[in-house]
């Protein structure tokens, strides 16, 4: 069993329901967020090996609220993985944005679950 916590930031409830169910079946622990705001709250009180984290979110999307992130990893000398998830048209251009933004990795929302495993492989080494 895998012992790495996750946090899911997503405003829709069932897209937030099914990214954990795929992880935890993956075997990982899974933190749910329902905005920025709130995954900000959960970052500085939780221990995350990785962040999935919707784009278009009201209030706050998922490029502001890594923004707060990495300031705040700044003073904790630590870089969570951050990954953006997004139902984009145009997967290129979403990604190089993510990049632009200081995400590391991108994942279109209708991915399969060996993409979603084969990414976070990849960060979490």
């Amino acid at each position: 069993m895998n012992e790495l916590k996750i946090l899911v930031v997503d405003d829709m409830p069932i897209v937030r329901s099914g990214t954990t169910l795929l992880l935890e079946s993956l075997g990982y622990k899974v933190d749910e967020a329902a905005s920025g705001v709130e995954a900000i709250e959960l970052y500085k009180t939780g221990h995350y090996a990785a962040i999935i984290m919707d784009y278009n979110m009201p209030e706050m999307n998922g490029f502001e609220c890594t923004a707060v992130i990495r300031e705040l990893e700044k003073d904790a000398k630590i870089r969570i993985p951050i990954i953006c998830m997004s139902a984009s048209n145009d997967d290129e251009e979403m990604n190089a944005a993510c990049l632009a933004a200081n995400l590391d990795d991108y994942l279109n929302k209708d991915c399969s679950g060996v993409e979603v495993q084969d990414i976070l492989s990849k960060w979490l080494r």
